[in-house]
């Protein structure tokens, strides 16, 4: 809902505030001053009602302008642009680092690391949590995400790794994002393309994040992520 509300005239940021059942009560608009909010507020409700026919109430949607806003590009999907595991075998430690980057803007990178004891069972575990700390370098993240669960599993013949990344959202509740990717061939890299999809399921496209889906962080500006490639 809140991807569809940003791409209505002369809004920029949305934020929906929900209920614990899921019911709409609040919707807080950010717009330009192109456009009157009473007519904003008109095209939010009729936009909802085209698309789900959920009709809500004027007096639960808040417009605020603001002059002279500068444009926000939306940043492109994070991909990989780096991945690599360093095993110290007479110790039992291991150190792993990720680097992701969007894909409309190389010159912009986010670097996770990740240390401690190792054990061979857990290697894509060691990847899957820099890929974490990685996407919390990413300025639009508010509330940092955990890796609680990391599981490989046969599926039609394949392997597919399985992750669960967790956050509290704004009414510090723990959410759990599931991701899962089949191996195919990077080795350890399906570890940090399960924690991409986990987060992109979330996470959008328009601007901010996946068309149709809830924003991870409410509140933060609209640059997003797209499903990994």
């Amino acid at each position: 809902m809140e991807s569809l509300i940003a791409r209505l005239p002369g809004v920029v940021r949305c934020f929906i505030a929900v209920n614990d059942w899921g019911a709409i009560e609040e919707i807080h608009v950010l717009a330009t001053l192109e456009r009157a909010p009473k007519q904003i507020v008109r095209d939010v409700e009729s936009a909802l009602l085209a698309q789900w026919g959920v009709r809500v109430d004027r007096r639960v949607i808040s417009v605020a302008q603001i002059a002279d806003l500068p444009q926000v590009r939306p940043m492109g999907r994070l991909t990989i642009a780096e991945f690599r595991l360093d095993l110290d075998t007479v110790r039992g430690l291991a150190s792993s680092r990720v680097v992701l980057q969007p894909s409309d803007d190389e010159s912009v990178q986010y670097v996770g690391e990740w240390s401690g004891r190792y054990v061979p069972s857990q290697h894509l575990r060691a990847l899957a949590s820099a890929a974490v700390e990685a996407v919390n370098q990413v300025p639009t993240v508010r509330e940092a995400l955990v890796l609680s669960d990391l599981k490989t599993v046969q599926l039609s013949g394949k392997s597919v790794v399985v992750v669960a990344v967790s956050f509290l959202n704004p009414r510090r509740r723990e959410e759990v994002l599931i991701g899962a990717v089949a191996e195919r061939g990077d080795g350890q890299g399906a570890a940090v393309r399960a924690v991409l999809d986990a987060v992109n399921r979330r996470l959008g496209v328009d601007g901010t994040r996946a068309a149709g889906s809830r924003p991870l962080w409410p509140g933060a500006p609209r640059p997003g992520l797209d499903s990994p490639s």
